[in-house]
């Protein structure tokens, strides 16, 4: 069974608009668009955090939404799946509410056509991961709630938690320096057929040399490879391949194709695809830079997340849960 990773598209979400400037990324959050007035949960409340009651309705939400998979193999409209299952999730339930209540008390919103955008974003990628996904997906009123949800977290980071966060061109410099050789390394990607018998290399070579185009086909019917099924596409290093074939591959020409070479694992013939070359620092800054503040803005939004979670008052009702909790949640001295 699958397991959708929790808060599968936030965190994209959160690397796109912080590479695109932050700046770019603050909507207004004036009245006009704002979603609509919220309607009354009845449902049981079975948690409270800093005394603002979350109902199990909105839980259920977020399991539908994160678990969509594991909700439609179950019956009667329960999420199924283990009391360790259901505990992780209600746990990054309440952390994801914290920071929701953050955002609304420092007057952050959702615009009807942010939220109309994403549902359709999401419904356009159910949609691409097949029937199965799409037989599972929420409600309009359900997606819209829980869309909401993500985009008030999102926000809140971006305002807020992210606002100071940034990657200088000394920091940019230091990392390339310190990580150099991941930068520029040498290598080739090349096409491999492999036989045990040379009579049988002899025949695919002159094959090969007749329709290079043919190739990545005569790979993937003869050659006993691991590789075959890939059409014999491999990328190495300099250095990496035993010298007696690298040493046959290295003067190649693109597009180039090797003579029949013999080795301990049977006879080989190669067609060099590309080189790749090491690239300078100004063509990596960029790159690097994105890298970097993709980490911190992680780094940051862990560090807030544990600081915010360890100074909440968590009351959890067991006994309207459904389920048996044995998640990591610290509870209020008066919790139940």
């Amino acid at each position: 069974m699958k397991l959708y990773v929790l808060r599968k598209w936030l965190p994209a979400l959160v690397a796109l608009c912080c590479l695109a400037g932050l700046a770019g990324c603050r909507s207004s959050e004036s009245a006009k668009g704002a979603s609509s007035p919220e309607v009354k949960d009845t449902s049981p409340v079975i948690a409270e955090i800093n005394g603002v009651p979350e109902h199990s309705a909105a839980f259920e939400r977020f399991v539908k939404s994160h678990l969509s998979d594991i909700y439609s193999q179950t019956s009667q409209g329960q999420p199924g799946g283990s009391d360790e299952l259901r505990s992780r999730l209600f746990d990054e339930f309440i952390k994801r509410q914290l920071i929701v209540h953050e955002a609304q008390k420092s007057g952050i919103t959702a615009s009807q056509e942010e939220i109309a955008r994403t549902v359709q974003e999401q419904r356009q990628q159910t949609k691409a991961e097949g029937p199965n996904q799409e037989a599972a997906t929420l409600t309009s009123n359900e997606r819209a709630e829980e869309i909401t949800s993500e985009l008030l977290t999102l926000k809140y980071y971006q305002q807020e938690v992210l606002k100071d966060v940034k990657v200088t061109p000394e920091e940019v410099e230091r990392y390339y320096e310190q990580n150099k050789t991941r930068y520029q390394k040498n290598g080739f990607y090349v096409r491999e057929i492999r036989v045990e018998k040379k009579d049988e290399a002899e025949q695919l070579h002159q094959k090969a040399l007749a329709r290079p185009a043919d190739f990545s086909t005569l790979a993937r019917e003869h050659s006993k490879a691991p590789n075959s099924a890939q059409g014999g596409l491999m990328y190495y290093e300099v250095g990496q391949l035993p010298p007696v074939l690298e040493q046959e591959i290295l003067p190649l020409k693109v597009g180039g194709t090797s003579r029949v070479i013999q080795s301990n694992y049977g006879f080989h013939i190669f067609r060099l695809e590309n080189r790749t070359e090491p690239l300078p620092f100004d063509k990596l800054k960029k790159k690097i830079e994105e890298e970097l503040l993709s980490r911190k803005n992680q780094d940051v939004i862990d560090a807030f997340n544990e600081r915010a979670l360890g100074s909440a008052q968590i009351k959890i009702h067991h006994d309207r849960l459904g389920f048996n909790y044995a998640g990591n949640l610290k509870q209020a001295k008066n919790g139940s």
